[in-house]
């Protein structure tokens, strides 16, 4: 099976109802990776996406549903920052 790099934008996206069709795309594009058990991110990625949806988002989100949506992503065996 095919790993897919998520990139933090994707994630956002998902989070952010001030753009409703990329929230959908995002929607639905990280269903399937959910589905198919093809999702991957990194380490830093989980840490933007973090950051971006608690502090720049409006309205953001508060820091324990981001925790939680992070804790979900660990399960896609983040990638370690490296060469």
């Amino acid at each position: 099976m095919t790993a897919v790099f998520v990139d933090t934008n994707v994630l956002v996206y998902a989070r952010d109802a001030s753009h409703p069709e990329k929230q959908v795309q995002a929607m639905r594009w990280l269903d399937a990776l959910w589905r198919t058990r093809a999702g991957r991110v990194g380490y830093q990625v989980l840490h933007e996406y973090y950051s971006v949806v608690t502090q720049r988002l409006q309205p953001g989100l508060d820091c324990g549903t981001a925790r939680a949506d992070v804790r979900r992503l660990l399960l896609w065996e983040p990638v370690p920052l490296g060469a």
